[in-house]
């Protein structure tokens, strides 16, 4: 899948390939481009595909010095279909990470969408899925997506400390050797 970032001038697209050799080399280029320009910026939104694990564009921030040096997550928002989430949380994967599990729990606010597509209870039995596999983040009822920027840049609700504990006992490592592809570093370039 292919990753973008825009700004109100240009968009910058990432290269497919397996995101812990190619997003995060693209990442730190187009955030390294985007420093380098004269004008600055109160915040970069980087938004991922749907099923996107959050935790290898979050690592990029604190693998890399320059990184850490020039910018700090703000947070890490996830928007939620309201009315399909269930079966996505529910679902069981065999060998791999259910995504939608990820998402929700590495997130510090989460967008519930699609909140006018149903009703209460299933509303309230939502809130109790997404609570019971993170009861740090913050949700936020929505329709069509339409939030007040206020509730979603400069929130400051980002913690290493919360990862680290309570979602991901390997996101501060850098894990990059300990797993394997078919196709590693041979990904088709577009």
């Amino acid at each position: 899948s292919n990753f973008f970032f825009e700004t109100q001038e240009e968009v910058f697209e990432m290269n497919n390939g397996c995101i812990c050799c190619t997003v995060r080399g693209d990442l730190i280029r187009i955030l390294n481009r985007l420093m380098r320009q004269k004008k600055k910026f109160d915040h970069i939104l980087i938004e991922t595909t749907g099923l996107a694990d959050p935790a290898p564009v979050a690592q990029t921030f604190f693998m890399d010095e320059d990184m850490k040096k020039l910018l700090a997550i703000d947070s890490i928002l996830t928007v939620v279909d309201a009315k399909h989430i269930g079966l996505h949380l529910n679902e069981k994967k065999v060998d791999c990470v259910n995504e939608s599990e990820q998402q929700v729990a590495f997130a510090d606010r989460i967008l519930l969408n699609k909140c006018d597509l149903v009703t209460a209870e299933e509303k309230a039995e939502v809130r109790s899925m997404i609570k019971a596999r993170n009861q740090f983040c913050d949700i936020v009822e929505c329709t069509n997506s339409k939030v007040d920027l206020d509730q979603v840049l400069g929130i400051n609700r980002f913690s290493l400390e919360h990862i680290v504990n309570d979602v991901d006992d390997h996101f501060a490592e850098n894990d990059h050797d300990d797993h394997e592809h078919d196709d590693h570093h041979e990904h088709e370039q577009k």
